[in-house]
């Protein structure tokens, strides 16, 4: 395992300090505010540490209520909000400087058969034919604020590979997609629960930044604000991160300052796993 995954690992497994109420780090990944895929994390391992053990969570709805700051812990209040005889529903309260920063609903449910249909796994190409994001960071690391360039060029805990690459700070004309592939950087442990957590952070790193790619825009540019209002994620079927996993994001609209994103993520063999449905603030003020 590299020591960078070993690290994110160690952040999702929070201190327990009370009944229901958990403590968790926080990683400053150079843009002062904390990342909502740690605190999403986060919130779904405090609601999988507090649920029955015989429940698998199977979707959770984030709203962002204010920026963290990646300086400070962040506590996690967990509410059970109903357990009945297949489904256990919890709330999750994100607190930091006695402010709630986010509040997370989390649903689990005792493992069932049933029925089965899935979407088809778009053909969009190998791991091999996409563009490795660390890669091009190194290679622009030059243009890169010194304040950020460290953080951006470091190891990261997974290996992502894209098929569009959108330059932060000078954005292009994309399309209003994305097709990402993603495995750990590292063995993880085959434990469900922290393969939903790591996945559960990875997602939130491209759905708001595919909504940019019509508007020749990049989350970076002098103008641009920003930040997610609420994101959802539906798990589907188990998965393994230590094999490529594909991140299929469709932006399907823009309006008022918000953009939206729809998201699928696929194993290698076809296997739908997840969705995902994010939408942000994406505000451009040229005056800035």
């Amino acid at each position: 395992m590299s020591a960078v995954l070993k690290s994110l690992i160690d952040l999702l497994r929070l201190e327990k300090l009370d009944q229901n109420l958990y403590r968790g780090s926080c990683q400053d990944l150079g843009l002062r505010q904390v990342f909502g895929g740690q605190v999403v994390a986060q919130a779904l391992s405090a609601a999988m540490q507090t649920a029955p053990s015989d429940r698998i969570l199977h979707s959770c709805h984030a709203y962002f209520l204010a920026a963290g700051d990646s300086q400070h812990p962040i506590l996690y209040d967990v509410e059970t909000l109903r357990t009945g005889r297949n489904f256990t529903a919890l709330r999750v309260k994100a607190i930091q400087h006695n402010e709630p920063i986010c509040h997370i609903t989390a649903s689990l449910q005792a493992e069932e058969t049933g029925f089965d249909h899935q979407s088809i796994m778009p053909n969009v190409g190998s791991p091999d034919d996409f563009i490795s994001e660390l890669d091009v960071a190194r290679q622009i690391a030059p243009m890169l604020p010194e304040s950020i360039r460290d953080k951006l060029t470091a190891e990261r805990p997974f290996d992502i590979r894209t098929k569009y690459i959108n330059n932060p700070f000078q954005g292009q004309k994309l399309p209003p997609e994305q097709f990402a592939w993603v495995k750990a950087n590292g063995s993880v442990p085959q434990e469900r629960q922290l393969q939903q957590c790591l996945l559960a952070y990875f997602s939130d790193f491209h759905p708001l930044l595919t909504t940019l790619h019509p508007h020749e825009k990049g989350f970076l540019q002098a103008g641009m604000k920003v930040a997610t209002i609420d994101h959802s994620i539906w798990f589907h079927r188990s998965f393994d991160l230590n094999d490529w996993l594909l991140y299929a994001i469709e932006s399907n609209n823009a309006f008022a300052a918000r953009g939206l994103a729809r998201g699928q993520i696929f194993d290698r063999s076809g296997r739908l796993i997840a969705t995902t449905q994010q939408e942000g603030l994406i505000r451009f003020t040229s005056s800035l």
